[in-house]
């Protein structure tokens, strides 16, 4: 294989993601500096349905490609080789001159490869052989540096210096809308103080216990005359929640995008919905993460992973009701 640099302006770029939703609201600020490098270019996003809402909510992508999976196997399915063959076929027609691939595996490989796009750069580190078909060069990975610098590092191949380090992503205004009008159904007060908890963690992360949740919880209603909202994850609204807390089963990600918005603090595990939280500018507590994944921005406080068995549910009420007095001292002189 030969190394090959761009220096040129470029009009057709594609971007692949198809890690965990976290992962791409890492690469939200990877994504920003290409866009601000080729105002001009038609850059679309590849990755899963609700990848490309994120990516069209930070508005960095002109369009999206939501692919559910990018497992070679599933993408030869007889019930789904005609509609991959159809949109390789499409994305080969649009003759893009770059793919850069955030999460490179045999899928997004064979994408970029069907798609005809001759520089490819792997934004994270592939695995094995995988290393083979890219042909952009990039610097060596720091697993010390946090993800979101890792991915910023990567665009050094291409003459891309970082603009922005907080990931950053808006709302859906018709989805406000939407979610403001099923909080009325449910007799929330406008003004009415909201906190959001979401329990789960990614499958690399520690979770911090559900019954310290459900604590935590209680103690939040009772000292803030909160309403909880839980959000993420797929399990059944579990006994012992304070009564009147509500459950957000959002079908897309710009539901959950507005739910989390309209929090005045989000106490989340390292996944998805906590880290899409901070990226909406919302405080959060994230428990569990490594310090290479923390929420990014002033506004936000991480407990590691390592140090998660230390923190009792009276240590992270403290450290949540400090954060909500920021918060609504914030809002009061923003107001």
């Amino acid at each position: 294989m030969r190394w090959i640099s761009i220096r040129r302006p470029l009009s057709r770029i594609l971007l692949l993601h198809f890690g965990r939703l976290s992962e791409i609201v890492f690469a939200l600020p990877a994504c920003s500096a290409v866009r601000e490098r080729f105002p001009d270019a038609r850059i679309t996003g590849v990755a899963t349905p609700w990848g490309c809402e994120l990516l069209a909510l930070s508005g960095v992508v002109s369009d999206c490609w939501p692919i559910t999976s990018t497992h070679p196997a599933d993408l030869l399915l007889p019930w789904n080789a005609l509609e991959a063959i159809q949109a390789m076929g499409e994305l080969r027609e649009r003759r893009y001159e770059l793919a850069i691939d955030f999460h490179p595996s045999g899928g997004t490989i064979l994408i970029a490869l069907a798609a005809g796009v001759r520089a490819r750069l792997a934004a994270g580190r592939p695995e094995g052989f995988a290393g083979l078909f890219f042909n952009v060069w990039r610097v060596p990975e720091d697993p010390r540096r946090h993800l979101v610098d890792r991915y910023l590092d990567a665009l050094r191949a291409l003459d891309i210096p970082p603009t922005a380090r907080i990931p950053t992503v808006r709302t859906d205004p018709e989805a406000d809308e939407r979610f403001e009008r099923w909080l009325r159904a449910q007799g929330v007060e406008p003004g009415e103080l909201l906190i959001g908890l979401s329990p789960e963690a990614d499958p690399s992360a520690t979770p911090w216990p559900w019954d310290r949740f459900r604590d935590l919880a209680q103690r939040l209603v009772a000292h803030f005359c909160a309403r909880i909202l839980t959000v993420g994850g797929e399990r059944p609204t579990r006994r012992g929640l304070p009564k009147g807390t509500l459950r957000v089963r959002a079908r897309a990600l710009r539901e959950l995008a507005s739910a989390l918005a309209r929090c005045a603090l989000v106490v989340s595990g390292d996944a998805g919905a906590g880290h899409l939280a901070a990226a909406l500018g919302v405080p959060t507590l994230m428990l569990g993460c490594a310090s290479t994944r923390r929420p990014l921005g002033d506004e936000h406080r991480f407990v590691e992973r390592a140090a998660l068995d230390r923190y009792s549910v009276e240590r992270v009420f403290e450290m949540a009701s400090e954060m909500l007095g920021r918060s609504r001292t914030a809002t009061l002189f923003r107001s």
